[in-house]
């Protein structure tokens, strides 16, 4: 399957898409009592239990910005990430009956799942840009944020579609995911310095690690978002590498979904069977 078509069949689709996540969204909050409300409490209590144990507790400083801020940054898109991915993993499966009886791509499926977990994580970006706004510490490259959404979105579709087609076939999938995402979430720069890792680890792994697309992704926010943050990293991370080597991944991620996509797509209908 080509790019091309790619998009022209979401385009075409696009109302079918639009009813997907009305429906993922009025179902994930249909029978709490605060409804769409958790839109905004669940990341917040998120961060509140974050900077409880770790500025309150353990006393934990960062020299790129205020903790709250850098510790929100992290936090929100993370969360994006991670439930856009854990809830599409099993997406086919949980929407076998759908997913046989009509005649349209899988992977809206899972795009649709993306979808809502973006805008949810747009209510939270909401709560970041007034928070950083108040603390006065606003990056005048925040013109670039789309530009860091749209990668972070393309990166976390790619994964989503590549993760609901291996999980028709292989149902472990889940497990080992919420494992390695576990991993992967300590392994990021989320509210601990960056400084903290370069004292800790050899150059060529500070260089591995400041490469991870995680790392980078998560720091292109921070760049965007708050004033001060690559003014004090600039020294240890480039700039041009950091945006060349996600939009690269960005790329490489989504072309590995829609291979990956075309070689089984016609098996997922047999696999959801069973």
């Amino acid at each position: 399957m080509g790019m091309k078509s790619f998009f022209r069949e979401i385009y075409l689709r696009r109302d079918l898409v639009r009813e997907l996540v009305v429906r993922d969204l009025k179902v994930r909050y249909a029978r709490s009592a605060l409804g769409i409300l958790w839109v905004f409490f669940s990341p917040l209590l998120t961060v509140a239990v974050f900077y409880l144990i770790f500025f309150l507790f353990l006393k934990v400083n960062t020299a790129e910005a205020p903790f709250i801020l850098y510790l929100m940054t992290a936090v929100f898109t993370w969360r994006f990430f991670q439930d856009s991915l854990m809830c599409s993993v099993t997406s086919l499966v949980d929407n076998r009956n759908l997913v046989r009886e009509s005649n349209f791509p899988h992977y809206l499926i899972p795009l649709s799942i993306v979808f809502s977990n973006a805008i949810i994580f747009m209510s939270s970006l909401v709560i970041l840009l007034i928070s950083v706004f108040v603390l006065k510490e606003f990056s005048v490259w925040v013109l670039f944020l789309p530009l860091v959404l749209s990668v972070h979105f393309i990166i976390v579709l790619g994964l989503s579609i590549i993760s609901s087609v291996i999980y028709v076939r292989c149902r472990d999938l889940k497990y080992v995911l919420e494992a390695l995402l576990l991993l992967l979430f300590y392994l990021t720069p989320a509210f601990y310095s960056i400084s903290l890792v370069k004292n800790s680890f050899p150059r060529l792994l500070f260089e591995i690690y400041l490469y991870n697309p995680f790392t980078v992704i998560l720091n292109l926010y921070r760049f965007t978002l708050l004033k001060g943050c690559y003014v004090v990293i600039h020294e240890d991370i480039s700039l041009i590498a950091s945006v060349l080597s996600i939009f690269v991944f960005a790329l490489f991620v989504l072309c590995l979904a829609l291979w990956y996509y075309k070689k089984y797509r016609l098996k997922i209908n047999d696999y959801l069977s069973y």
